[in-house]
């Protein structure tokens, strides 16, 4: 969907005029220039012959399930694991629990607590993997394995086991990233997360690196670290069962930070430590974000200790990479539209999602909470998060009149009107120096009350301007469809 295409004015009927559409996040450290902006609105592709080429929808909201509510412990959700048929398992609090229907609590797996000397903004909070008969549970330093099976319980792996910072599970072999951020990985024995040799570690190739996390990404071993990943396959050698590719094997954009990997759509995705949000397509890396996605993350500092927590889910037909920055703004890229829009799950708009780390199952979302032991539900037809109607807003793209002074004596919010999803006001607001203040509003357009569903959405004598940036907000969850006004120009 082009950006351009979508926003390019087209006139109406009646001296009314398409005024440009938001379809992205773009906040530019010089607001005048853009000052974009889609806070849980983000834009959806539309047919040729619909009303509009492309709309604004609500980002989908979150509802606790009843069996979930307090099931869980005080949290919040570290990680979860959804992939294997018949049990899922969460981390919550210092605990692991299994679920299958029913929850139950796996037992205690203390905390994440960082080897010597190592930022503790670098560790993973936890990793789950999971194989037919096992599960194993790494909560660095320590890593806790229990049957795959309904009621199972959680026993910490000793032994030899020497300390790791990630796990993961590729061709009957649990993987694991070594505690202290050195440069080696190991491997446990055939189906046995509890056995380890010797002679089952290996150290990255490809010049110095301090490894972060192992993954397992299309049948292949993605070892990330700050330096850039290694890719390994399994070779089946019998001194060593994974080898480097040979090509294609090094990615060399390093990871500002472990927790800021997800997957989706058929790729990896990861915040740089130059902070650039990258793709990977095959095993080339993809830069992803914008200029404007790039200074928000920069306006908290690129430094080994920035905190970014990455997570990834697919709900109708979109694909998204969601990213907190330092818990207290997310970003998310759709990946259908390559756009960019926020959310956040307060009612003033001020404040991050509230999600930690997903998993689906079946077509269902499921959304560990960040702050609390619970695990919530994505669902588009949900209007609140957690039970708080959270704030839509939409920063249009700046309209001028050239060098002239125009009047705007009209605007019309194509919108869902007189529906159970918008039957509140729309507030809108206005700046005429780019978005720096906003001095004109707010004005309340009325609501159409439920079923009047042919009401217009109206505000009139808006006053002139040279240059001028709408802002439209709502708490309710409606679609947007289009802004006409009535522009006329005036005397320079």
């Amino acid at each position: 969907m082009s950006g351009a295409q979508a926003q390019q004015a087209a006139p109406a009927a009646g001296g009314m005029r398409r005024i440009p559409f938001p379809l992205e996040s773009y906040q530019h450290p010089s607001k005048p220039l853009s000052s974009k902006h889609l806070l849980n609105w983000m834009a959806e592709e539309q047919p040729s012959d619909a009303r509009t080429q492309a709309a604004l929808v609500p980002a989908p909201g979150l509802w606790l399930p009843d069996q979930f509510n307090g099931a869980f412990g005080t949290g919040p959700i570290h990680a979860m694991n959804l992939d294997m048929p018949g049990v899922g398992y969460f981390v919550s609090g210092n605990h692991a629990y299994g679920y299958s229907g029913t929850i139950w609590d796996m037992g205690p797996v203390g905390v994440a607590s960082p080897a010597g000397g190592v930022n503790p903004d670098l560790i993973m909070a936890a990793t789950i993997a999971v194989s037919p008969s096992a599960v194993v549970i790494c909560v660095p330093p320590n890593a806790f394995t229990a049957a795959h099976a309904v009621g199972s319980t959680a026993n910490q792996i000793g032994g030899d086991f020497p300390g790791a910072n990630s796990v993961t599970y590729l061709g009957q072999y649990f993987i694991f990233s070594q505690e202290g951020y050195g440069e080696s990985f190991f491997v446990s024995k055939i189906d046995d997360p509890t056995a380890f040799d010797a002679l089952d570690f290996a150290s990255l190739e490809a010049g110095s690196n301090i490894m972060l996390r192992a993954i397992t990404h299309g049948g292949e071993l993605w070892l990330a670290g700050r330096s850039g990943f290694e890719i390994w396959y399994e070779s089946g050698d019998a001194d060593f069962p994974f080898r480097r590719r040979q090509t294609g094997g090094v990615i060399e954009y390093g990871v500002a930070t472990p927790k800021s990997i997800a997957q989706i759509d058929g790729s990896v995705f990861w915040l740089d430590k130059d902070g650039i949000v990258f793709r990977s397509v095959g095993y080339t890396p993809k830069r992803i974000s914008t200029h404007g996605i790039e200074a928000i993350i920069a306006s908290y500092g690129i430094s080994a200790s920035l905190k970014a927590q990455g997570m990834a889910y697919m709900q109708a037909g979109h694909s998204f990479y969601v990213l907190t920055i330092e818990n207290d703004r997310t970003l998310v890229y759709d990946c259908n539209t390559q756009f960019w829009h926020e959310r956040s799950s307060q009612a003033d708009g001020v404040g991050p999602w509230r999600g930690n780390c997903t998993g689906s199952v079946e077509n269902l979302v499921y959304v560990g909470d960040k702050t609390a032991g619970n695990v919530y539900l994505a669902d588009p037809a949900v209007t609140t998060d957690a039970g708080v109607p959270v704030l839509h807003q939409a920063t249009l793209p700046p309209i001028w009149a050239g060098t002239r002074r125009a009047f705007c004596s009209r605007l019309e919010v194509e919108m869902e009107v007189g529906t159970a999803r918008s039957t509140s006001s729309m507030t809108l607001e206005w700046s005429d120096d780019g978005g720096i203040n906003w001095n004109g509003g707010p004005r309340a357009i009325p609501a159409a009350a439920f079923g009047q569903t042919r009401t217009r959405m109206v505000a009139t004598r808006l006053g002139s301007f040279r240059q001028r940036v709408f802002r439209l907000s709502s708490l309710d969850a409606t679609t947007l469809y289009a802004i006409d006004a009535d522009i006329s120009g005036g005397s320079s």
